[in-house]
């Protein structure tokens, strides 16, 4: 059968040279070269970029950047504990902890998790390290339809994320640590909020009044 390009290479022949089979010859064992050519071009093209990279591709870019696929401390275990505990079991639900096992495991992320997080590295290492990239990093990391950043003085922020965050999505994040934030500038206090539905003022975007809003939960400094 023949290729591609010698397809091609045949429709241009004029018709002295057409259906002449040492020619035939010629071109159909220069299409197949060209053929395998042009794939190895297309694999460099789609094969070794983030979006469409797949398994040993994705871990040779990570290998690129500096960002492995191997998350460690990232995924926090659940074992007996008691109310106000972070991912904890009640009784006849969560095994207890032996004294030689620690609270985090690490993971080996999923292609499409990968993805995201190489991303997040490469924006990290380009970035300026303004106000925006923070917001910007901080919404990509959480996948959170809105980031607030407010500046309180003396080089401190205060961020809001507009999505209620589970455990293991905090440790994730301090995990890969790729947030962006300025030399020097310090993180005074960071709160979750349910976006679509938070208590608010008038003027605030989604706000909602009292006994219909929920309110913001502190949560633990990330970064």
């Amino acid at each position: 059968m023949s290729s591609n390009r010698t397809e091609s290479m045949e429709n241009h022949l004029i018709g002295q040279f057409q259906r002449k089979q040492i020619l035939q010859a010629i071109l159909e064992a220069l299409g197949e070269e060209l053929d395998e050519l042009e794939q190895a071009f297309s694999d460099l093209r789609d094969k070794r970029w983030i979006d469409t990279a797949e398994g040993a591709q994705l871990d040779g870019i990570g290998t690129i950047v500096n960002q492995p696929r191997q998350i460690a401390d990232a995924i926090q275990i659940s074992f007996f504990g008691f109310q106000g505990q972070d991912n904890t079991l009640g009784f006849e639900q969560g095994r207890f902890r032996d004294p030689w096992e620690t609270w985090l495991q690490s993971v080996s992320l999923r292609d499409p998790e990968y993805r995201k997080i190489l991303w997040l590295k490469v924006f990290k290492d380009v970035s300026s390290g303004t106000a925006e990239d923070t917001i910007v990093s901080t919404r990509r990391l959480f996948d959170s339809p809105y980031v607030v950043l407010n500046e309180i003085g003396n080089a401190k922020i205060l961020v809001g994320i507009g999505k209620v965050l589970d455990v293991n999505d905090l440790s994730i994040a301090r995990a890969v640590d790729l947030i962006v934030r300025a030399g020097g500038v310090g993180v005074q206090g960071m709160s979750m909020f349910e976006y679509e539905n938070y208590f608010g003022f008038l003027g605030q975007p989604n706000a909602k009044g009292f006994d219909v809003g929920s309110f913001a939960d502190e949560i633990s400094v990330v970064f």
